[in-house]
């Protein structure tokens, strides 16, 4: 049986990002991206378990992850920001909400150029396809 990950973790971050650089899919539709992006979870405090962190940071440069870092200074930015609830972020990883349509009706709130994340629209559901593929546990 898979290792599972909890979410978030590093352990799972650092998962995501390895799996990222392996997948054809997300090498062929991020191809031109080159900008880190950081996932933030919005709702922390009002979770009964507490994880480590609420965010973390991908660099991503055409169709790649070339690191990722574990943010734990709340003023620590990047050029996009995704920000989210605990709960949405779940049904996004589980693809139970496109993360184009989480976007656009407000479920993930999107720091940066929206027009440039648009435009990376296959990519945006590529990463969810490769977070899909990380067992993946949950806090609650």
């Amino acid at each position: 049986m898979d290792e599972k990950f909890l979410f978030p973790s590093e352990e799972w971050v650092k998962e995501y990002c390895k799996r990222l650089s392996e997948s054809p899919d997300y090498n062929k539709s991020g191809k031109g991206w080159k900008d880190p992006i950081l996932f933030r979870i919005i709702d922390v405090e009002s979770l009964s378990k507490k994880p480590q962190f609420d965010s973390f940071i991908l660099h991503l440069k055409d169709g790649k992850c070339e690191s990722c870092e574990i943010v734990k200074d709340p003023s620590k930015g990047a050029p996009f920001k995704l920000s989210a609830t605990y709960a949405n972020w779940k049904k996004i990883i589980d693809g139970k909400i496109n993360p184009t349509q989480a976007m656009l009706t407000g479920q993930m709130k999107v720091e940066g150029n929206m027009a440039l994340l648009l435009r990376y629209a296959s990519a945006a559901i590529a990463m969810v396809k490769v977070a899909q593929s990380i067992p993946t546990e949950y806090l609650e």
